[in-house]
Order: structure tokens, then sequence, then C-alpha cells
């Protein structure tokens, strides 16, 4: 599923996909969400990120938020220690 290059219609579901993900309370497994996110990392998925992470549902700012970051450091892994480290850390 995250692979680059995918024709426009199953990068529009999966933008959605990641979307819809980042509004719901978190669940198990969803930080797998971020493989997604980097394969169709675009100017629409990262205005849909950013209105997340400044929306009134807590949920939403904290994992767009650190969705929005791993895109912006794609050499980072996406795992449980990043996930706890990035929570502790103070945010701007």
């Amino acid at each position: 599923m995250a692979l680059a290059h995918h024709e426009a219609t199953v990068r529009t579901k999966l933008v959605n996909l990641v979307e819809i993900v980042v509004q719901r309370s978190y669940r198990r497994k969803d930080r797998e969400y971020v493989r997604a996110a980097r394969a169709v990392d675009s100017d629409d998925l990262r205005g849909l990120l950013e209105a997340a992470a400044r929306s009134d549902n807590p949920w939403a700012r904290r994992h767009a938020g650190y969705v929005l970051w791993l895109l912006d450091h794609p050499e980072v892994p996406n795992t449980r220690h990043i996930w706890q480290t990035w929570l502790a850390a103070p945010k701007e």
C-alpha cells in the first residue's frame, strides 16, 4: 500500500485515509499510517495535516503534528520509541 508513484485515484484515497486516521482517537498500529503518508507526501496532504494540527481535537493535533514532523524528517524511523520521545518533547 505505501509505495510511491500511485495513480491519482489511489493517492487521493490514501491521503483521505491518512486524514481520517489522524482525526480519530489513537488506536494500536495507527503509527503505521506514516508509511502511507510518506508515500503520498504532497502539498494537499500537508495542508490537511496542518489543519488537523490546528484543530480543537487534541488527538488530531497530536497525531497530525507527529506525522508532519516525520514528513519533515524522512531519515527518522517511525518507531514506538520515536513516538514516545516526540510526545514528551516540548512543542512550539
